[in-house]
């Protein structure tokens, strides 16, 4: 039978399904806790958010539009504004605002951010008092690398009401010629290295700069007037300093230049720096990696750790705005202040605030809190079962050092006064029996008050921390948010199966994905694979976190997720971790068809290395009913050098690259095959060309095979769009294996 055709099947028409329907709905707060701002968004992006100039660096996607990398999340599409006394919330005006974050004026009832209109992107100011709003259409505003680091800001305010952006770069025209006039003379391109190493032909940091590349600036929000600051740089994110007149610039540098070997970490050649802009003059001042501003005062002070020769040093400096030139005032300003930490004890947490007027710094450590501030040196005990502290608020009261905290699912403050032996807890007041868990919380040290937000199912709760109690107090509180849909909620979450383990190996798990499961009992059951590495010690294992992949959402078919720990060992033989593989996969299929509600045949399935796994065990297990991968890698002399947990290269043991290769066992995969890939897939391994190959070999051998190729989607998929397309295909693939079983089964002469 010829594989059947893919037509226009593989994009969903947009606007009908249920990644449409649901929304998103973001609470953000002034740092003060009395405004807020809901922003609402698709809780998908869209394919139709994607501009189709995007190029990749690497794996990082740029948008000339954004001049910048490409926000993952949906794009904003309304922003409401609340918490002024005495007025109702505010509406704004505003579609397609990105998701760059708010930017809250300290002092003024002012707050920006960024909208995008038509190809550009520009920044816009919003006086809430006055229900005033200004875009400055003007103004050319750019993303840079802000979207590649979660939580940072592309706006920030500074001094005398004006705004820092990431702004583009001022063309500059190129030179086509050389000092004579004449044409550039035809140049080969040559390259060299010696190994052992990875050669890799990527582009360059100065390609991403160009792409990317946005100079720092002010804007003036009455005139719009713009004000540079620095050269084209690849910003992270701004954070203004108290007092307004310096930026705390994030930025990256090339890690990888001048080397052939593959850089560590994640492996996009990124190296994070910090500097201190001054926005008057423009001066840059080069800080280290941790610095942050110290909060709760008008004077500038950085604060940074380091690892020194007796544990963990944090140093304070106050920056001065005295006299003589700008580097040398920076320079003249340390302050003195430097925490060292014992070798043994490090700070697992640390922040600077202020006290008596003075920068201070508060430390955490295995069983102790530490104050330090000017000649004092305070240590108290930590409470039993303490939770994590900060970073929302920590400030100064009347009474001592209050730091915001959460324990046992509520959120309070941790209050740690002098003279008292051990920190004490004060925490939000205990909910009714059976209350929903908290969701999220949000605190501050306003005039000497702590306060806390708190949400849960939704609803938002407002408290002040008097004397040693945490008491809910009336205000104004953002209207209820409605969370996301769980798939469990109301039911019992389903016990995970422990399958016996394999000789010298780890217990795999098996997890029912809850879901309607409408149909069913047309479909296959579907055996997703998520694979770990395993210590090597036979242990009862204990299951991936993270629970279902997004891509499994939606599915009408029964979902079985198997979390499988292979022990790979640095001599591993392709038998030794065929055995695990097939002797996790035969199990679980033995369990799920012996269930008379869920009997039935099992299609295996798995995403990156997973499906390369899920491919393994088709070839190894007839109990199987066919096969899903996504996003494999199929050929394995695209990453000779090593893959997943295998360091040696394939010169060492070639056998077992190709028993993961599914390029050389194409032909063992008589059972049906349904390849998903990302036509954006930058993944050095799993380049879409090669599923391509996979599918036309599975067909070559007399298999049957069916390739659904993603348009606008990387090595993971996010488009609601893909989504629904992949949930589709999922169920469609699943009964036409259950078909396809049921038909041998009633002819057995023809299997």
């Amino acid at each position: 039978m010829p594989p059947e055709p893919l037509g226009s099947a593989v994009l969903a028409r947009p606007g009908g399904a249920a990644y449409d329907t649901v929304r998103s709905r973001t609470v953000l707060f002034r740092p003060d806790l009395s405004v807020w701002a809901v922003l609402g968004s698709a809780a998908r992006s869209s394919v139709a958010d994607h501009n189709p100039r995007t190029v990749h660096w690497r794996d990082l996607p740029v948008d000339p539009g954004l001049a910048g990398v490409a926000p993952t999340r949906a794009r904003h599409a309304d922003v409401e504004i609340g918490g002024m006394p005495g007025s109702p919330p505010w509406r704004l005006p505003l579609r397609t605002v990105l998701s760059a974050g708010l930017a809250w004026h300290p002092r003024l009832p002012l707050v920006a951010g960024l909208v995008q209109q038509g190809d550009g992107l520009h920044p816009w100011s919003a006086d809430y008092a006055t229900r005033r709003l200004t875009v400055h259409q003007g103004v050319r505003a750019a993303l840079s690398l802000v979207s590649r680091r979660p939580g940072r800001s592309a706006l920030a305010w500074c001094a005398d009401g004006q705004s820092a952006l990431l702004a583009l770069p001022a063309l500059v025209a190129t030179d086509l010629t050389d000092e004579g006039g004449r044409g550039r003379a035809w140049s080969p391109m040559v390259y060299e290295a010696a190994g052992p190493g990875h050669v890799a032909f990527v582009p360059g940091h100065a390609e991403l700069l160009r792409l990317a590349g946005a100079s720092v600036s002010v804007v003036d929000p009455a005139t719009g007037a713009l004000r540079t600051l620095t050269p084209p740089l690849l910003v992270g994110g701004l954070e203004a300093s108290p007092s307004g007149r310096r930026l705390l610039v994030e930025h990256s540098t090339a890690a990888d230049s001048g080397s052939a070997r593959r850089p560590t970490g994640s492996g996009d050649g990124l190296v994070w720096s910090r500097a201190v802009l001054r926005t008057d003059n423009g001066s840059w001042t080069a800080v280290r990696a941790t610095t942050r501003w110290a909060t709760g005062h008008d004077a500038d002070t950085t604060a940074s750790s380091t690892v020194v020769a007796g544990g963990t040093a944090i140093e304070l400096r106050t920056l001065s705005d005295g006299a003589g030139p700008p580097a040398a005032q920076e320079r003249a300003s340390a302050s003195g202040l430097t925490v060292t930490h014992d070798v043994d004890d490090p700070p697992v947490w640390w922040h600077c605030l202020t006290v008596g007027g003075e920068p201070a710094v508060v430390s955490r450590h295995r069983a102790s809190l530490r104050l330090r501030a000017g000649d004092d040196d305070l240590r108290v005990a930590l409470p039993p079962a303490l939770g994590r502290l900060g970073p929302q608020a920590a400030g100064h009261d009347e009474a001592g050092v209050v730091i915001s905290c959460v324990q046992d699912g509520r959120a309070g403050f941790l209050r740690l006064d002098r003279g008292e032996p051990v920190a004490r807890i004060a925490l939000e007041p205990p909910r009714e029996e059976g209350d929903s868990p908290l969701e999220s919380s949000w605190a501050t040290v306003e005039d000497g008050v702590p306060r806390l937000v708190t949400r849960r199912a939704g609803r938002f709760d407002r408290h002040e921390l008097r004397g040693r109690r945490l008491e809910r107090v009336h205000g104004t509180v953002p209207p209820p948010v409605g969370t996301a849909p769980s798939r469990t909620r109301g039911r019992a979450v389903p016990p995970a199966l422990v399958l016996a383990p394999p000789p010298g190996g780890e217990s795999a798990r098996l997890t029912h994905v809850d879901g309607p499961a409408r149909g069913a009992h047309t479909a296959a059951q579907l055996l997703w694979i998520q694979v770990r590495r395993s210590t090597g010690a036979p242990t009862q294992g204990a299951a991936a976190d993270g629970g279902a992949p997004v891509h499994l959402s939606g599915l009408r078919s029964r979902t079985w997720l198997l979390d499988l720990p292979l022990v790979w060992t640095a001599d591993a033989r392709p038998d030794a971790v065929r055995q695990q593989i097939v002797h996790a996969v035969d199990q679980a299929v033995a369990i799920l068809r012996e269930r008379p509600s869920r009997g039935g045949p099992v299609v295996v399935g798995g995403h990156s290395f997973a499906a390369t796994v899920a491919l393994h065990a088709l070839a190894h297990c007839p109990s199987l009913a066919g096969a899903i991968a996504h996003s494999g890698c199929y050929n394995r002399t695209l990453t000779p050098e090593g893959f997943q947990y295998e360091r040696r290269s394939y010169w060492q043991v070639p056998e077992l690259y190709r028993a993961f290769s599914a390029l050389d066992f194409a032909d063992r995969l008589t059972r049906p095959v349904l390849l998903v890939h990302g036509l954006d897939d930058t993944n050095v391994a799993t380049p879409p060309d090669q599923a391509v190959a996979l599918y036309r070999a599975v067909v070559a051998t007399g298999g049957r095979g069916r390739l659904v190729l993603l348009p606008y989607e990387g090595h993971n998929f996010r488009h609601r769009e893909s989504l629904e397309t992949v949930a589709r295909e999922h169920d469609a693939w699943l009964t036409a294996c259950a078909a396809l079983c049921d038909h041998r089964a009633e002819s057995p002469e023809r299997t």
